[in-house]
């Protein structure tokens, strides 16, 4: 295996959410031809021997990935222990970016205090002062658990927007006569 060819495997894996190619370059010092080309190759290397793992491209990003025949496999092993409540909590931080923990309480109630304590003790949501404000936001403990990257959360975040507001718009209000 070529250095070039170790190097990019290495950071592909050590970078879970992702890497670009210009990261790739500039690590390297490759040509992305190169870079490509041992992409490809890991892969046909990883397809040969049934490897449980391969890279896939996203735009200009390389990430590693488990098979997708595979998944049913480790299911179990990769969902949260977070409890339904705090989850809510954490979707809700999530989709906000960031937010006011008085905002918080009032869209989630006083339940959302524990929730944000057992948050920031697992380190998924970091707890700071901002203009005499108690604020809290996702923290990159945060991608790594839930293997996404802020782009990705974002489209996500965009889509379930769009989505909310087409079904708002669809909703009719009922009104008594």
């Amino acid at each position: 295996m070529s250095k070039t060819k170790e190097s990019v495997e290495a950071l592909i894996f050590a970078f879970g959410d992702g890497i670009s190619l210009d990261e790739l370059e500039k690590k390297t010092r490759a040509d992305p031809v190169i870079i490509k080309k041992s992409v490809a190759e890991l892969n046909k290397e990883y397809t040969e021997r049934k490897a449980a793992f391969n890279i896939v491209t996203e735009g200009t990003f390389y990430r590693m990935r488990l098979r997708s025949d595979l998944a049913s496999i480790v299911e179990d092993t990769l969902k949260t222990d977070l409890k339904k409540g705090v989850l809510m909590t954490l979707s809700l931080i999530a989709a906000k970016g960031k937010i006011n923990q008085s905002e918080l309480v009032k869209l989630r109630g006083s339940l959302s205090y524990q929730h944000v304590k057992e948050l920031v003790s697992r380190g998924l949501v970091t707890k700071y002062t901002e203009e005499n404000r108690k604020v809290i936001k996702i923290s990159p403990t945060f991608y790594d658990y839930f293997d996404v990257n802020s782009k990705e959360l974002k489209e996500v975040t965009n889509e379930v927007k769009e989505e909310l507001k087409k079904e708002s718009e669809r909703t009719v209000e009922y009104r008594p006569n």
